[in-house]
This record gives C-alpha cells, sequence and structure tokens, in this order.
C-alpha cells in the first residue's frame, strides 16, 4: 500500500514537487543517489521521501543544511531559529520518512566535499539566495552530478539566484519551470566560472 504524502502538514515551502516525482521515475532500479540542499523544516525533503518509499526504488537522499537559518525575511522571525530548535523540528517533522532521509548537518560546501565528481544522480539547490552563495553551491554541486544527471534549484525568479545560473550553468542551457530550474547535465554547459 503506498505511503500518503503529509508534506502539507508541515510549515515551509515545496514547489518542487514534479521535478521531485520526474528525478524518482526516471532513477535507476538498482541504485541512484539524491541530494537536496537546503532543507529547513523539511517539507520538500519529506515530499521526496515519501515519493522515494512508493518507488520502491535504491535511491540515497541526503539533505543538506547547517539548519540554523539565514539573514533571509522568512528566517529572522521563526520561533524555531530563535528557540535554537530548528533541526529538532526537522527531525520531528520528517519522523514517518526517517529512513528514507540522511541529515547531512553542515554547510553546502562542506556537504559536496563528501561526494565524489560524478557520483551524484540529482541535486536540487535551495539554500542561500545571494548571488554568490548560489555560484558557489552551482560550482560546488555541478562536478558532483553524473553525465546523465540534474542539477536544480528553487526561487529562479529572485535576481542573485537567476544571475548567478545564467552566469555559470550559461542562460539557454536549462529550462525554468514555474519557481523552479532545471539543469540536464547531459546537454553540456557553455562554461562554469
Amino acid at each position: 500500500m503506498a505511503m500518503k504524502h503529509f508534506y502539507t502538514k508541515i510549515h515551509g515551502w515545496c514547489y518542487c514537487q514534479e521535478l521531485y516525482e520526474e528525478m524518482v521515475e526516471a532513477a535507476p532500479q538498482n541504485g541512484a543517489m539524491f541530494v537536496e540542499v537546503g532543507a529547513w523544516k523539511g517539507k520538500s525533503a519529506a515530499f521526496m521521501a515519501v515519493t522515494i518509499a512508493n518507488s520502491d526504488k535504491d535511491i540515497t537522499f541526503s539533505t543538506v543544511d547547517t539548519w540554523l537559518g539565514s539573514d533571509e525575511r522568512a528566517h529572522k522571525k521563526d520561533t524555531d531559529i530563535l528557540a535554537g530548535t530548528l533541526y529538532e523540528t526537522f527531525l520531528s517533522n520528517i519522523e514517518p520518512v526517517a529512513l528514507y532521509i540522511n541529515p547531512m548537518r553542515m554547510t553546502s560546501l562542506e556537504a559536496s566535499r563528501r561526494f565524489s565528481d560524478g557520483e551524484l544522480d540529482f541535486v536540487f539547490i535551495d539554500a542561500s539566495h545571494k548571488y554568490t552563495d548560489v555560484c558557489d553551491d552551482i560550482n560546488a554541486w555541478l562536478p558532483k552530478i553524473n553525465e546523465s544527471g540534474t542539477l536544480g534549484g528553487d526561487d529562479i525568479g529572485w535576481s542573485g539566484v537567476k544571475r548567478a545560473v545564467d552566469e555559470t550553468i550559461g542562460e539557454g542551457n536549462y529550462q525554468i519551470h514555474g519557481r523552479y530550474w532545471q539543469f540536464k547535465k547531459e546537454t553540456g554547459t557553455k562554461g562554469i566560472h
């Protein structure tokens, strides 16, 4: 019996359902590795974990976050961040699917060094939205994607995010779907800065 999605009960954002479903569907049956950079309270991670559970595929899914919050407006007044309990809230929210999620409590760049080049099938970036941070995240994670893998991210409407994606992936080398962007590595790049 399929596990029901419960992500809508978790505070936060999740606009990447279509992409997450596509990635699980495209994953090989015998094993794949996915990483989500920026997990906050676990809403999108819970969606991905239920999708993986229902697929019966061997997919390793890691989420990367410091769980310290950021200087973005939504985080400045968050009670979990102010109380220092964001990580505990994340763990509580993902409890029904905890077996499907490997939390990595560290920065994006630290986590990227834990993976070999070409090891990952899919990485989704939704951490800092500052231009330089997004550039750093893309440059750190893109080499980790295998030749048929996908790199994506949220909030392409933010000027810093769009500029970073345009300059690192190359304008015209990626697709935009609503709020998120998607780059399939097999299509090549114009050059990474």
